[in-house]
């Protein structure tokens, strides 16, 4: 009568012990994906996905647990850093960013997601053929400048690219001319801020647009004071234009097209609402995100959309 008890007890112990061991290779499977990749490495991946936690524009929407365990998964066995630059592209699709990038060591590593709208041959080509800024008049009453995408991402060269789109204005800019047209159909993108500087003279006074939260909340307006762009309180540049008088509300036709991406985007984003303007084109290429970088170490960061534009 008092073995039954004990008998009952070893066979829950049993069955303990089996449940153990048909979970056990499964826990220590999933162990070994993490394990196998070198410490340096994984604490270079597990900096990454905290920074992008913390920071990525759609992270509220982004199941975390999972996305590191796929990420760990595709990291198994990694040694070196150079191991795992192909998981990236993948994390920027997961987070839905095609705006952002980890640059090593002078390469970019991003999500390609395909265009929502193809830019034509013609344009493709004139785009790497016109990479400074160039004006011309049309006719004998109609202005043309072309602003095209620049490299200055670390705000080196705010001045210069400002002073070279006002000049170009001024070359043509007189009395006869009744009209603009600002062509942003080969703006990759670049520094917004000199772009929206340079043209101030023609966009208007007061806010101009602005950066958005995730939540919506503002992050930075727009605004032109006496034909200065300032971001909230900073000045961008103290360039002036020094040329003809550029008339209040002068027509302005802004061209756009597939290749017009992020900073010629908010560009033309900041002629939107201004009397007597037009955006005339094709669909631009969709990346109206602001980003922020962030350093990993000395020869890495990532580039994260963290902001809308308005």
């Amino acid at each position: 009568m008092q073995r039954l008890p004990i008998k009952s007890h070893l066979c829950g112990m049993n069955r303990y012990f089996l449940i153990l061991l048909l979970i056990l290779p499964c826990t220590t499977f999933a162990q070994t994906k993490s394990s196998t990749i070198a410490d340096s490495v994984k604490s270079f991946l597990d900096k990454s996905l905290l920074i992008i936690e913390q920071n990525a524009l759609n992270s509220k929407d982004i199941d975390w647990k999972k996305l590191r365990k796929d990420v760990y998964d595709k990291a198994a066995g990694a040694q070196q850093y150079e191991d795992i630059l192909s998981v990236y592209p993948f994390i920027f699709e997961r987070i839905n960013d095609h705006h952002g990038s980890l640059k090593f060591k002078s390469k970019t590593y991003s999500w390609n997601k395909p265009l929502q709208n193809e830019s034509s041959t013609a344009i493709k080509l004139v785009t790497k053929k016109y990479i400074t800024v160039r004006s011309e008049r049309i006719g004998k009453d109609i202005g043309y400048i072309l602003v095209p995408g620049n490299s200055d991402f670390r705000g080196q060269h705010m001045d210069s690219i400002t002073k070279s789109i006002k000049k170009a204005i001024a070359t043509v800019n007189d009395k006869n001319i009744k009209g603009w047209i600002f062509d942003l159909r080969v703006n990759t993108g670049g520094n917004m801020y000199p772009m929206i500087a340079g043209l101030s003279d023609f966009i208007g006074e007061g806010k101009v647009g602005g950066f958005l939260t995730p939540n919506y909340q503002p992050d930075g307006n727009w605004i032109i004071k006496n034909g200065t762009f300032f971001v909230d309180s900073i000045k961008v540049t103290s360039i002036k234009y020094d040329g003809y008088p550029i008339k209040p509300n002068m027509p302005i036709a802004i061209l756009i097209g597939g290749n017009t991406a992020s900073s010629g985007e908010m560009t033309a984003i900041a002629t939107i609402g201004r009397k007597k303007s037009i955006v005339i084109g094709e669909l631009s290429a969709g990346y109206t995100t602001s980003n922020l970088g962030f350093k990993l170490n000395e020869y890495s960061g990532l580039n994260l959309a963290v902001n809308y534009a308005s």
